[in-house]
C-alpha cells in the first residue's frame, strides 16, 4: 500500500502548478423546421466539455473530451475524445505520443472533410475533428526545412453518429443520422428488414491496424511563406459495411446479416501557404485513394477482386456493392483576421471522375463538386457576436447556410441561437439524404 501511495505521489508531484482543467456545462436544444423521413427521438441534451493542459513525466500534455447526455432517453450518450498526448519538443525536435490532429490539410477542416482526421460526427455541419492516435515526430533539418513522421499500430474509426442494433432495427441517437430502410420492395409488397451485426475481432480486425506519413515542409521570408508536400497511409475514418441477405424461414422477413470492414487507404498532396499582410492564403491539392497497397504489412482490399472476396453481394433483395474510387479536390482560402471581424473565401473543386450517387446505406457520394463558400463573424463588442457561413455548389446547386448568434450574460455564462439550412435539388448529391434536417437550434452555456 505505502509503495503504491509512493508511486501516486511521485506522479502527482511531476505535474507543472501551471496545469488547469477547464470546459463547459450546457443545456442545447434545437427545433427541426421539418419533417424528415428518418429521425431520432431526441431534440434535447446537457453537454460537458472539458480539456486538460499541464505537464506529466518532463513532457507537456494536452487532453479533452465532449460528452452529450439526452434527456429523459434511457440514459443515452454520445462521447469523443479529440485529442489526449504527450509532447517533448525543443527548437529543433518534437515528438508526440497519444491522440492529435494531423494538420497536413488546413482546408480540409472548413469543408468537413475527413479523409485526414476524422470528424467528431456529434453535429451534422460541426467542423470539430478528432485526432490520429499514434507518434508524431517533426525534425527542423535546415532553418528553413522540415520533415515530418507519423506512425502508428493502433486504429480508433470515427466513433459518431453511434448506431445501436436491438430486436433487427437499427437506431441512433444522433439527431441527423442516416439509417438503413427498414423494409424493401420484393413482389408488390414491402418486406421489413431484420439486422443483425456480425460482431469482429476488435483487436485483430479493427484495432491492431497500420498507418504510416511523411511530410516535408519548406519554408521562406520569415515563415510568412511555406510550399509542403505529405503521404499518408492509414485505414480509413469511419467502418465500411458489407452484408448479406436470406429470406427468413416464416417467408414475413429478410434477414440481413451486417460484417464491418477496415480498408486502408493513401492520402496525398501539396499545399502552398502565403501571408500577404493580414490575409492567410491557403491553396492545396490533394487525392484520397482508397485502392492503393503498400506493403504486405498494410493488406487492403482490392478493388478487382471485390466479388470474389466476397464483398460484393447481389440479391433479389438490394445490392451492396462499396465504392472504391479515388477523389481529388483543387482547394484555396483567403483567411482575414481583423479583430473585430473575421472573414474567409473558399473554394473547392472535384477533379476525379465521381459520379455516383448517394442511394446505398454501405457508400456516400462526395460532398462537394465545384463549390464556393464564405464566412464572416462580426464581434459587436467583447458580449455579442454573428456568424454567417454559406457554401454554394454551383455544379449541384446545392446551398448550405449555417447562422450563429452569441451573447454572454457575464463572464462565465453565455446564449447562442443558431440555424442551419439545408437546400440540395439534384437526387444525387450528398446533401439530398439531409435536406429535411433544417433546424434551429439554442444552448445555455456555463463555463468553469
Amino acid at each position: 500500500m505505502f509503495k503504491k501511495l509512493t508511486i501516486f505521489g511521485l506522479l502527482l508531484a511531476s505535474v507543472n502548478s501551471a496545469a488547469y482543467l477547464k470546459g463547459d456545462f450546457s443545456y442545447e436544444k434545437f427545433q427541426r423546421l421539418n419533417n424528415p423521413e428518418v429521425k431520432s427521438d431526441f431534440d434535447d441534451w446537457t453537454a460537458l466539455n472539458m480539456s486538460y493542459d499541464g505537464s506529466l513525466l518532463n513532457s507537456s500534455t494536452f487532453a479533452e473530451t465532449d460528452l452529450r447526455f439526452y434527456i429523459n432517453n434511457n440514459r443515452q450518450v454520445n462521447y469523443s475524445l479529440p485529442q489526449a498526448y504527450m509532447e517533448w519538443k525543443d527548437r529543433d525536435r518534437r515528438l508526440s505520443v497519444g491522440r492529435q490532429l494531423l494538420n497536413w490539410n488546413e482546408n480540409e477542416t472548413y469543408w468537413l472533410l475527413d479523409t485526414v482526421n476524422p470528424n467528431q460526427g456529434m453535429y451534422l455541419l460541426s467542423e470539430k475533428k478528432e485526432g490520429l492516435t499514434g507518434l508524431q515526430y517533426d525534425q527542423r533539418l535546415h532553418d528553413n526545412f522540415t520533415i515530418s513522421i507519423f506512425f502508428s499500430y493502433f486504429n480508433i474509426p470515427a466513433l459518431n453518429p453511434g448506431l445501436t442494433i436491438k430486436d433487427g432495427q437499427v437506431t441512433s441517437n444522433s439527431e441527423w443520422v442516416r439509417l438503413p430502410p427498414k423494409a424493401v420492395p420484393l413482389e408488390d409488397k414491402l418486406v421489413p428488414l431484420y439486422i443483425e451485426i456480425n460482431q469482429p475481432d476488435i483487436a485483430r480486425d479493427i484495432v491492431l491496424k497500420k498507418s504510416l506519413g511523411v511530410r516535408q515542409a519548406f519554408s521562406w521570408d520569415q515563415q510568412r511563406g511555406e510550399f509542403s508536400s505529405y503521404l499518408l497511409y492509414k485505414p480509413e475514418n469511419k467502418l465500411r459495411m458489407n452484408a448479406e441477405a436470406y429470406m427468413n424461414e416464416d417467408l414475413e422477413k429478410i434477414n440481413v446479416v451486417a460484417s464491418p470492414i477496415v480498408n486502408h487507404h493513401m492520402i496525398y498532396g501539396m499545399q502552398y501557404k502565403q501571408r500577404l499582410g493580414q490575409v492567410k492564403f491557403i491553396a492545396g491539392f490533394d487525392v484520397n485513394d482508397p485502392n492503393a497497397k503498400l506493403g504486405n504489412d498494410f493488406k487492403i482490399l482490392d478493388a478487382g477482386a471485390l466479388k470474389e472476396n466476397n464483398k460484393v453481394f447481389e440479391s433479389e433483395y438490394f445490392t451492396v456493392k462499396p465504392n472504391y474510387e479515388r477523389e481529388s479536390y483543387f482547394h484555396t482560402s483567403a483567411n482575414l483576421n481583423r479583430g473585430s471581424y473575421m472573414l474567409s473565401l473558399n473554394y473547392i473543386k472535384l477533379l476525379s471522375d465521381n459520379e455516383r450517387g448517394s442511394d446505398d446505406f454501405f457508400s456516400d457520394t462526395v460532398k462537394w463538386k465545384n463549390t464556393i463558400g464564405a464566412r464572416v463573424r462580426y464581434y459587436f463588442d467583447d458580449f455579442f457576436n454573428v456568424m454567417i457561413d454559406l457554401k454554394y455548389d454551383m455544379t449541384r446547386k446545392d446551398n448550405i447556410l449555417k447562422a450563429e448568434a452569441n451573447y454572454m450574460l457575464f463572464k462565465k455564462a453565455s446564449i447562442n441561437i443558431g440555424m442551419e439550412l439545408i437546400k440540395a435539388p439534384d437526387e444525387n448529391s450528398y446533401w439530398a439524404v439531409y435536406r429535411a434536417n433544417d433546424a434551429v437550434y439554442s444552448s445555455l452555456k456555463f463555463l468553469f
